[in-house]
Parts: C-alpha cells; structure tokens; sequence
C-alpha cells in the first residue's frame, strides 16, 4: 500500500527523488533515483558514511542538535572514519553513488525513510535501524509534515504485539527493568508483584531454543509463526523441535513445516473468521469485524486462549478468575485501561468510534477523543527515565545498561544518537 502511494506521488506533478538502498535489483530500486546495491551485511557501514557526509558538509540543523538530542560528540567520532571510498570497499558500492545519495538526504526539504527487515534481520540489526533515527535527528526531519520515519513491520499486526508486549516485552510500551511500571501492572492484574517477569531481559528467541535444546524449557507453545523455516540454522531448530521429551504445540492457519513437527496443532481462524483491531506502523487503528465463520475446527486465537485459561483455572490474588473476558470487546477494553497513561494510550478509542471512519491514531485519550495527527512536533521524546521502555543496551556486546547508568545521561526527553562502528 505504502509503495502504491510512493508510486502515485512519483508520476504526479513536483515528484520526489527517491533512494533505495538494496543488494538486489528489485521494482523499487529500479524505480529510484539512485540505488545503492551494496553488500549483504554492511548496512551499518554505508549509514555511517551518510551520516559522516552529511556532517562534514554542514547538511544538518545544529540547533536542534544541540537541543533534542544526545551523543553528537561520540557519533562525530565513530562516522569519521568512514569515508566514502572506505565505505565503497566495504559495501561494494562506487564512492560517487555515495556522494550521491548523502546530497540527496542532505539537501531535501522533507524527507521520509522506511525501513524493513533488509535491515532489521541481517548484521548489526539495531545499530542499523538505530542509524536511520539518527539521519532524521541530526537534519531535525521529524514531527512536521512530509518528515518521518517507517521503520515497517513485517506482518499487518506486528505493531500491535509490539505495544501489547506479545514479542516478550511488558504491555504498554513499559519498562521490565522499572519497579514504578511492575507495580502498575500488578495492581491492573490484581497479581503479586512476583508474578510478572522482570528480574532479567526479555529473552530471546534463539536463547528460549537453547533453553529447549538443554532440556529446561519443556513445552514451547507456537503461534502464527514458522521457526522451522525463518529462524538462523535451520538444521538444528528442526532437531530441537522434533526432540521426544518437548512437547511442542502450533497454533496457525496453516500445517506449516513447524505444524509439521508438532505434538498438538490448534487450527486458528483467519483474520476474515474473527473480530478485532490492526494497527498499522504510522498508529492508525483499524477495526475487522467477523465476515464468515472459520472452518472445521478452526477457532479465532482469542477463544483458543480464552478456553486454555479457563481450563487451567487461573487465578488472581484474592482468588477470582484471573481472565474474565469473553469476546474481543471486553479485552479491548481492558486493554484500553493497559494503554492509559502510555506512549500508546487507546482509552479515547471504542469499537463504535472506529466503525464510523477510516482509523483512529493514538494517543487517543478521553481528553482528545480525536487522536494525535503527529508524534515529537516540541522536539521532546520519551527518553524520561520515569517514562521510558527502556534504559537501553550497548550496541557491540548486547549489555544491559542499569537505571542508575541511564539517569545519569540526564536524557530530559531528549533523543539517544546510538553509533557503533
């Protein structure tokens, strides 16, 4: 959709330039301007050179720099060795096309970036996408029209698992590492503190496969995604999860190659077969309701989860069925209350309201029903250690930095210019 968009305004009137940036020959490099093919893996260091160019020719705003954004001293440092010809031997790109693309960047009057898993699922993955946040601090392209950033998601509701805290973070955009936002969530929950996990990172996808490989995870429960298939080292995810003694379950759509080696398949219904919400990267949500009914034994995700929960008789702390929803309303609405007070606020959203136009942003709050065309127009971001998701991690070794560590930056809403080499 965004491409047809993209497509639309290039053979309109006033058409922008456009870069793309991709080792392949693909329609959309063939459609732009300048494309750079450069080797697999080497994104870090072609955004490095960018950034570098883009400094040593004055083609950024110092101003707001200097007022929304910390680490410009250091990332000064690092970009500084990556000249254009280092960078062209890295990537395997002419220096000219480098040249070419930091004049584009640099002397546009708006610009727009997207960003997708090229970036996200090859080398140095965060300090890539990090990269491209940086390009738009540093030219102050963000908050005012026609000057933003999609770093896309793979799937149509990966977004919403990002805010609801299903890819192991917590809901609610909120901090594992903060004791203010534990607590919130335990109180909303009615659950001892204790309950939730938070006394280490996330853990991450390829660790929870060696924790099943060694023997201390023994049951992994597989929803809407394909490991056998999309995960590094193919050979030895399909060996873990053909092990004897896990016990494997998939719930999809399909008998994928995972549903192949599984234990229990739970055939899920498609998003046609259920009700519910989309939201889409730019924070429009979406309402899909219910058009025919799934087949066979299929069933909506949510009642699978909802029957699993009731089966297993979970509880609260003062001994009442821990989930009492039934139907994809209540649980919006219970996670309205989640999202209050949150970058993601909902609580100005109802179902009613998204069925009588074309999608609601957030934060969309009881005082601004109407939601918030734009994020970050003041220059201010939700860096507040009080706030904020995170505290963060090193770029080169994946270490945790400490609360204490964090508020010693003294972000005060100010952005982060992460840069490794």
């Amino acid at each position: 959709m965004l491409w047809m968009r993209m497509l639309d305004r290039r053979r309109g009137p006033n058409p922008p330039a456009m870069l793309a940036v991709d080792p392949r020959a693909t329609p959309v490099a063939r459609e732009a301007d300048v494309h750079l093919a450069l080797r697999n893996g080497t994104n870090v260091a072609l955004m490095n050179g960018l950034l570098r160019e883009s400094i040593r020719r004055g083609w950024y705003d110092s101003d707001y720099v200097d007022a929304h954004t910390l680490g410009f001293e250091q990332l000064c440092r690092i970009v500084d060795g990556y000249p254009p010809r280092r960078v062209a031997d890295i990537c395997d790109v002419p220096a000219a096309d480098v040249e070419r693309a930091t004049e584009l960047l640099g002397t546009s009057q708006r610009l727009l970036s997207t960003v997708l898993q090229g970036f996200y699922q090859s080398n140095q993955a965060t300090a890539a996408a990090c990269a491209v946040n940086n390009l738009h601090l540093l030219r102050g392209m963000i908050g005012r029209p026609g000057a933003g950033i999609y770093q896309m998601n793979g799937q149509p509701t990966a977004q919403n698992t990002r805010e609801t805290g299903a890819d192991g973070d917590l809901p609610g955009l909120r901090n594992w590492d903060n004791e203010r936002h534990i607590a919130e969530l335990a109180r909303l929950w009615n659950v001892d503190v204790d309950t939730i996990p938070h006394w280490a990172p996330p853990t991450h996808a390829m660790q929870i496969f060696r924790y099943a490989e060694q023997g201390s995870i023994k049951l992994l429960w597989i929803t809407a995604t394909n490991p056998a298939v999309s995960l590094p080292d193919l050979s030895r995810i399909r060996r873990i999860l053909a092990k004897p003694d896990l016990f494997v379950v998939v719930q999809d759509l399909f008998l994928t190659e995972t549903a192949e080696l599984a234990d229990v398949v739970l055939p899920g219904a498609t998003w046609g077969e259920k009700t519910g919400t989309f939201t889409s990267v730019d924070r429009t949500v979406h309402i899909s309701d219910k058009a025919v009914d799934p087949p066979g034994e299929a069933k909506p995700d949510l009642d699978i989860f909802l029957d699993y929960a009731r089966r297993m008789d979970f509880r609260d702390r003062d001994g009442q069925p821990l989930i009492r929803w039934t139907g994809p309303e209540e649980v919006f609405e219970a996670w309205k209350e989640c999202s209050r007070g949150r970058p993601c606020d909902y609580t100005g959203i109802t179902y009613e309201k998204l069925r009588g136009g074309s999608g609601i942003q957030w934060p969309c709050t009881e005082e601004h029903p109407d939601g918030t065309e734009r994020l970050y127009t003041d220059g201010i971001f939700n860096t507040d250690p009080d706030y904020c998701e995170t505290y963060g991690h090193d770029l080169v070794t994946g270490a945790e930095f400490s609360e204490s560590e964090y508020r010693a930056k003294e972000p005060n809403g100010r952005a982060f210019l992460h840069t490794v080499d």
